[in-house]
């Protein structure tokens, strides 16, 4: 697999469930793979193979039944900064397997409110320890919602250990009114391992929470109304890895994510759902900005992926929206935001007829087309992007509308032109004659309620294709985006001055 030329920066996008690792200007991340670390658990079963200290991703996934696993990173937080070392070298000397990592920017993204110490202390192991070239962190909200080609709006983002809700204005994060929750994918899992336990259905394996994992994700979805459930004896058959077969009730299916709209369901008293958070996140706000969060809501992280989301979400949002009142229409927009996404366009490059597999190390020949690995079906051919900064404009005369130069006072024939003929006046100060005085005079004036009519007409909400690569595709966005080049910063400018590593985005926008 190719590598990008130097000065590409790399995505590292590191959570609680899955590490996904990249480039700038790539559709998708190169590599992918849970965030978890084993060690020996029986140290006689592995005397004499020259069996390694540590295992990592998948590695350890493949060899869990005779590793001790480690989650290094719970609810957002690095709790073992052993195993988290070992992910760091796993990624740019195992995967990447880059030779002059010096030659190459680090785009790191984080949680929101890391701590000053921990922040800091990521770079010097990123400076000092691997020696990049350069390192920009953001906090992955603003990275969700650049991943849709929007500015503004309100990230709901949940990921396996936590989930935000964060307004954004004009590219910067309102602190104060953002919501951290305590309800997540795990706690998904919990619920959904209590459901099973409840219909006398007992997993009796090590990787017992592994296997709770793909049941979710593979089968978990919502129902618009939890009160009337489908009346059918349908049974999901789910094999087990020694061959035993699972027989799963339909109900218990929609009744696990259940807990996200309904904490109680696992005795958290303290704990707001996510409509009660983003109740709470608006009455913070002002009400001038209620209308544009409202109709900007962008979903991300892999704990939003079940089916029948969204429609549930809205459902339970309208319950709850009258206690904001009557929401008032913005006096003057906090942005303008642009109806199409990035466009992406691919760049050819020379193809190999050969090469090896990143994952295996196995020899694959290209020259058939062959695109993954047929040993370990890893990715061996990825597509380069750009960002086409060319945008054709566009500009068609309306219907009936003549135009006519406010200088010279001749009809322009031609209105894709940029400059009147004539005079050379600019297109964009001509002024358009067309509806007679009189029509417009028998038009009656329409009076406009400061107000909306109904609040749950504002919701509009924005999906990215993946929800769990949203926040590596807007690091990859921005990361391929000249303007945003001066974020990153070197070694010897975070030792002069450790504040440049929180410099605000918004000032680019």
């Amino acid at each position: 697999m190719a590598i990008p030329l130097p000065g590409t920066p790399i995505i590292i996008d590191i959570g609680s469930a899955y590490v996904k690792i990249g480039f700038a200007g790539e559709p998708s991340p190169r590599f992918v793979f849970p965030c978890i670390t084993g060690t020996e658990k029986y140290k006689a079963v592995l005397v004499d193979v020259g069996a390694r200290s540590i295992y990592v991703g998948n590695d350890a996934e493949r060899m869990r039944g005779v590793l001790k696993i480690k989650y290094p990173i719970q609810r957002g937080t690095i709790m073992d900064w052993d195993s988290y070392y070992e992910i760091l070298n796993y990624i740019f000397y195992t995967l990447l397997r880059i030779d002059n990592l010096y030659e190459y920017p680090v785009f790191y993204t984080e949680a929101p409110f890391v701590q000053k110490e921990t922040k800091e202390y990521i770079a010097r192991v990123l400076f000092e320890t691997h020696r990049v070239k350069s390192l920009m962190m953001m906090p992955t909200p603003l990275l969700s919602i650049f991943s849709v080609g929007l500015t503004s709006g309100l990230v709901i983002e949940s990921g396996d250990g936590l989930t935000w809700v964060v307004p954004v204005v004009n590219g910067k994060i309102v602190h104060q009114a953002v919501q951290q929750l305590k309800l997540a994918g795990v706690d998904v899992n919990q619920n959904l391992k209590n459901l099973l336990m409840r219909e006398g259905i007992s997993i009796a394996s090590s990787a017992v929470d592994e296997i709770v994992r793909v049941i979710k994700e593979k089968n978990c979805h919502f129902i618009l109304d939890p009160q009337k459930s489908p009346a059918t004896r349908d049974k999901l058959s789910y094999s087990m890895p020694d061959g035993a077969s699972l027989n799963i009730p339909s109900h218990v299916l929609h009744e696990a994510p259940e807990v996200l709209f309904n904490p109680s369901i696992l005795g958290y008293g303290n704990v707001l759902s996510i409509q009660e958070a983003i109740i709470t996140c608006l009455k913070i706000m002002d009400k001038q900005y209620w209308s544009e969060l409202l109709s900007h809501i962008v979903f991300s992280g892999g704990n939003l992926s079940y089916s029948g989301f969204q429609e549930r979400f809205e459902s339970e949002l309208d319950k709850l929206l009258p206690q904001l009142g009557r929401i008032p229409k913005p006096v003057t927009p906090m942005s303008v935001v642009k109806s199409e996404l990035i466009k992406l366009q691919a760049i050819e490059i020379k193809k190999k007829k050969e090469d090896t597999c990143p994952q295996c190390g196995a020899y694959v020949d290209l020259s058939t087309g062959l695109e993954y690995c047929p040993s370990c079906n890893a990715r061996m051919v990825v597509p380069e992007i750009k960002i086409g900064p060319e945008v054709e404009k566009e500009k068609k005369m309306e219907k009936g509308i003549t135009v006519r130069c406010p200088k010279c006072k001749k009809e322009i024939k031609d209105p894709s032109s940029i400059f009147c003929p004539y005079c050379g006046r600019a297109i964009e100060e001509l002024e358009k004659v067309g509806i007679p005085e009189k029509v417009s005079k028998k038009t009656p004036a329409q009076e406009f309620s400061e107000f909306f009519e109904s609040a749950n007409k504002l919701l509009r909400f924005f999906v990215p294709d993946n929800l769990q690569y949203a926040i590596f595709n807007g690091a990859a966005i921005l990361g391929s985006l000249p303007s945003f080049l001066q974020l990153f910063i070197t070694h010897e400018q975070f030792q002069s001055d450790k504040n440049l590593l929180y410099r605000d985005i918004s000032e680019i926008l």
